[in-house]
């Protein structure tokens, strides 16, 4: 359904032959700003924005910059890297609200109180983004996305400055992105291991507006300030009305049953792990070897992912991420070498300074500005645990007391 109704919107896209002309700028003209509550499916739960310009004289057209298509060739590894291109969309408003419709999901309209010549601007700036050669942009999820679009679009046709409310409490990336994923635990746990220490930095309500939510909430408590004649203000929105009414609104459940639940299946993985530790106390045990590889693939793969978006995604906040600390892309290395017995020595090594790491990574966790994922503490647990025991045991293998101290066998 959504590859269909993405098919439409571009062949819609393609035939609208738009210049500043085809929409007669009068008295009528109504100038508003759509937002559409999050859905169900992983793609809408964001929800999403549009401009709507309407007239009595049978305009009713959107501007909508969310237009993508997952048959584009290598479609998830550019996502992946960062390097998706976006849309603008110029089509009826009936066929714009027809998906949301059919999804359940409640639409907005914000009538904005622009003046005649804001409007032009307004028109004309999107106008000029719809020409063939400027309607493709690099989509940004946080800085450059259909929400923080129109939110540029109409703070640059006024002829005064947006000024929000200071008093609205700050928030990171990372509270405000993941409020959205509590339904979907295990999307949940993939953003927070993949955002870096930038997610966690607090920022204000303009910087919030990446999010369509809360770009209607800002443009609610906005106002425009100008000094024609004097220092003038106005709210730049003048009414708020449902175009589409949503299924009710119910308490947020997760879809994914509690056995399935991360901090379910971590706190398994540690129980097995400390029951092998229990009963099978040698570390080269068949069924010891068999657990850690695979608990060494898990976290190295994770790491590798982690790394991967650090250093070669253009993706915002994924940087400067201490999870690669625990989640170390060199366990795939040491996934292969529990099998083989002539590198212990740098197998004793690399887990004393796996240890330390993972020491170090908990000590920012707890005194500095970084989010812990509740879900995988069990997961963080184990691999501790785990580790120190196994070189406990490395230890008296590799190591002979002497008057000296400890040497080498």
């Amino acid at each position: 359904m959504r590859q269909r109704i993405i098919l439409l919107i571009f062949l819609l896209t393609g035939i609208y032959n738009l210049n500043s002309q085809n929409i007669n700028l009068g008295d009528s003209t109504v100038v508003s700003l759509i937002t559409c509550e999050p859905g169900d499916a992983l793609y809408a739960k964001f929800g999403h924005t549009a401009i709507r310009i309407h007239d009595t004289k049978g305009t009713d057209i959107v501007f909508n910059y969310g237009i993508f298509d997952f048959r584009t060739e290598h479609f998830y590894w550019k996502f992946m890297r960062g390097h998706t291109d976006y849309l603008l969309g110029v089509y009826p408003t009936e066929n714009f609200l027809q998906e949301y419709e059919e999804r359940g999901s409640t639409v907005w309209e914000q009538e904005l109180d622009l003046t005649q010549s804001e409007k032009k601007k307004l028109i004309e700036l999107l106008t000029i983004n719809y020409l063939p050669q400027n309607r493709m942009y690099r989509y940004n999820f946080v800085y450059d996305n259909c929400a923080t679009r129109p939110y540029e679009m109409i703070s640059k046709s006024l002829s005064g400055v947006l000024v929000g409310d200071n008093q609205v409490e700050e928030d990171s990336y990372r509270n405000m992105i993941t409020d959205y994923l509590s339904d979907v635990p295990w999307a949940d746990v993939g953003v927070n291991l993949l955002f870096g220490v930038d997610a966690d930095r607090n920022v204000g309500m303009q910087s919030s507006v990446f999010l369509p939510e809360r770009l209607k909430d800002v443009m609610q408590r906005s106002k425009i300030m100008s000094l024609n004649n004097g220092l003038q203000e106005r709210k730049i929105v003048k009414s708020v009305k449902m175009l589409v009414k949503g299924k009710p609104v119910t308490e947020t459940v997760s879809t994914t049953s509690w056995i399935f639940h991360p901090f379910t299946v971590s706190l398994i993985w540690l129980i097995i792990g400390i029951i092998l530790m229990i009963f099978k106390t040698n570390m080269d045990d068949i069924a010891n070897k068999i657990f850690d590889t695979i608990l060494y693939l898990i976290t190295g793969l994770a790491g590798l992912l982690i790394f991967f978006f650090m250093f070669f995604s253009e993706h915002p906040i994924t940087g400067n991420n201490l999870n690669i600390l625990w989640l170390n892309p060199m366990n795939i290395m040491l996934a292969l070498m529990l099998w083989k017995r002539s590198p212990r020595k740098f197998f004793f090594f690399y887990n004393v300074i796996y240890l330390l790491l993972i020491v170090l990574y908990v000590a920012i966790t707890l005194f500095i500005s970084h989010a812990t994922l509740t879900s995988i503490i069990p997961l963080l647990v184990l691999v501790f645990v785990r580790v120190i025991w196994r070189e406990e045991r490395l230890l008296h293998i590799l190591f002979i007391p002497t008057d000296k101290g400890l040497q080498f066998r």
